[in-house]
């Protein structure tokens, strides 16, 4: 090899050097992004109009999941 291709190697090196951390989605708090939180709203199928429930903010076997408690939700959903 040449100085000069063994010099671009480096360069090229560098620069891919910090790309590293976006590996599965890991760069940048990526990894908080993919995790999905609960949202109150009103239940969807309750007979009380009225009635908050939890929601999934992802989706969920393509589906926004329902549950009676927040602490129920973030349990199948996961944590904010």
């Amino acid at each position: 090899m040449s100085s000069s291709q063994i010099a671009i190697f480096c360069i090229i090196l560098i620069v891919l050097f910090p790309l590293h951390k976006f590996v599965d989605g890991q760069g940048l708090a990526a990894g908080n992004a993919a995790k999905g939180t609960c949202d109150p709203v009103k239940c969807p199928n309750a007979k009380d109009k009225e009635k908050m429930c939890s929601c999934c903010s992802t989706l969920i076997k393509g589906k926004h999941r329902c549950y009676a408690t927040k602490e129920i939700c973030m349990g199948w959903c996961g944590k904010p």
